[in-house]
């Protein structure tokens, strides 16, 4: 069917792409068969209609569905006239001519995917002229790029729909996905990072997830992140990570990895003295992170608008995007700077969760946590503990805490972690004990615990150890009980001065007496040592 161009009647000079008669040969077999209706008045909005009038039709046809009535020619002209738009679309006589000009309904599936093509065509001139507009009247450029992307990025999400099957089909779907599981054993539902509990109880990251990661400075938050980048990195390259970090350099989190993968203390990698063996390991962790497809951002002052941008842009040339993730959320700049600060957090968090929903890609958010936790008894993170906005814990997935564990690890340069999942949308909660490495960043979960005596249970045994030693000190026998007869003044006497006499010694200790000391001797060197104090334990 030819297109017949209509001239736009604010730009005569160029003409929006449109097929009036598609449009009346779509209108015409809505009317004719109900069955055609029912096919094609979901597929299809207003706006795919070019002429106002035809919208105006469709619109009145669109009515009566809803309202379970009948479509003719008798109840369109009743429901328009009592609309008063019956002139307007230019009457009765406009609705009998929709009819004749049909040759056959069944064609009207051509006719309608004619109608979306044109209708997507002027949909993207008309972005395309918002985005020229916006960007002669918007001086930044960064907010004139993130909003052109976002207008062309909304016209494929708004084309991708569902349509209503019969359930047999993914009932089929399902059967066969759960009978590959049962025949190799391995569960595909998720994005596993690495971390063997996390990965049992998450059953893997699900694109669409805002995943939050909050803890107090110097508990290890990028160090974790960063262990499960190392882990991706090393079982699989193909996964596309995106890193944001608006605290470290680039340098730095790649050294991090590098300690990580290769199993050498960061402290020696910074002094240089690594052993041949170990350069040999370091070269092996670069040609891993080589290989990998793993993508780092430092800059600082980052929008959430820019990470939107930076992401649609990474998966548009990978064809990819698995796993996002953020350094984190109090750090992120806002184009609203004259908003209060957790008013800034709160649109920051609902971005970040558009961001996974929008690229559906899981993205991982860290946190910093409340100063309130250091002025309370019990210091076990809860939901309110998030710093700056409670649209965080509403907008997450999951909500997840680390804090020091209260168990042993046997090791000066480990430090018992808990990884307390405090909210989980699709699954339990639960505390997952590891030990961190700190020289490595390697997290290493912890199956058996052995919990730390508590410094309340130290003290009590430090009182008890004097009176075990007093109740084990031999205790002085009562006087025996005699027939004989008290002695006198004058017997009293002489055992005073016996008394006396045995409390002298038999002999005077002088300096020249004394044995000599050996300054080697170890139990005189203990002897003569000072005594030091102590230094106080802070908490940091």
């Amino acid at each position: 069917m030819a297109n017949k161009q209509q001239s736009q009647p604010n730009n005569p000079l160029r003409a929006m792409p449109n097929s009036v008669e598609a449009e009346q040969a779509v209108l015409g077999a809505i009317i004719s068969d109900y069955d055609v209706a029912i096919d094609t008045v979901s597929n299809l909005t207003a706006e795919d209609f070019y002429l106002p009038a035809h919208r105006t039709i469709f619109e009145c046809i669109r009515l009566l569905m809803a309202q379970n009535k009948p479509i003719d020619i008798v109840t369109l002209t009743t429901a328009l006239s009592h609309s008063g738009k019956l002139e307007s679309v230019g009457g009765v006589s406009m609705l009998g001519e929709l009819v004749a000009s049909l040759p056959s309904t069944a064609n009207s599936a051509y006719y309608v995917t004619i109608l979306q093509r044109n209708s997507l065509l002027r949909n993207i001139i008309r972005r395309c002229n918002d985005i020229i507009q916006n960007a002669y009247s918007e001086e930044d450029a960064d907010k004139v790029l993130a909003v052109a992307e976002s207008l062309i990025y909304s016209i494929s999400e708004t084309r991708e729909t569902s349509g209503l099957q019969h359930i047999s089909q993914s009932a089929v779907e399902v059967v066969n996905r759960l009978a590959e599981v049962y025949n190799t054993k391995e569960v595909r539902s998720g994005l596993k990072v690495g971390m063997r509990p996390l990965d049992e109880l998450t059953n893997g990251f699900v694109g669409g997830q805002l995943l939050v990661l909050a803890a107090r400075p110097g508990c290890g938050k990028t160090s974790f992140c960063m262990n499960m980048v190392a882990n991706l990195a090393r079982t699989d390259k193909e996964k596309v990570i995106a890193v944001f970090n608006l605290e470290m350099s680039a340098s730095e989190l790649v050294q991090r990895l590098i300690a990580n993968l290769s199993g050498i203390d960061s402290r020696t990698l910074m002094r240089g003295e690594e052993s041949p063996d170990d350069l040999k390991k370091m070269w092996q962790a670069a040609a891993v992170l080589n290989d990998s497809n793993v993508y780092i951002d430092d800059t600082a002052q980052i929008t959430a608008e820019q990470i939107l941008s930076k992401c649609r842009r990474l998966k548009a040339q990978k064809g990819a995007l698995d796993f996002v993730m953020i350094d984190y959320l109090q750090l992120m700049d806002t184009s609203n700077k004259n908003l209060p600060k957790n008013q800034q957090v709160t649109e920051m968090s609902r971005a970040m969760k558009v961001l996974a929903k929008e690229l559906k890609v899981p993205v991982l958010l860290l946190s910093q946590m409340s100063r309130s936790i250091e002025q309370r008894d019990d210091k076990t993170p809860k939901l309110s503990d998030l710093r700056e906005s409670g649209a965080i814990e509403q907008d997450a997935d999951m909500v997840m805490f680390l804090t020091e564990g209260d168990f042993e690890v046997f090791s000066q340069d480990s430090v018992p972690i808990y990884l307390m999942v405090a909210k989980h949308r699709a699954g339990a909660t639960a505390d997952l004990a590891f030990k961190w490495e700190k020289a490595i960043g390697q997290f290493t979960p912890v199956d058996t615990l052995i919990r730390k005596p508590k410094e309340d249970e130290l003290n009590a045994k430090t009182e008890k150890e004097p009176k075990r030693a007093q109740a084990q000190m031999p205790q002085a026998s009562a006087p025996e009980q005699t027939d004989q007869a008290p002695p006198s003044d004058a017997d009293s006497d002489d055992l005073y001065e016996a008394e006396i006499r045995s409390e002298q010694p038999m002999f005077d200790v002088t300096d020249d007496m004394a044995p000599p000391e050996d300054p080697d001797d170890p139990l005189a060197q203990l002897q003569n040592a000072p005594l030091r104090k102590a230094p106080d334990l802070q908490e940091e």
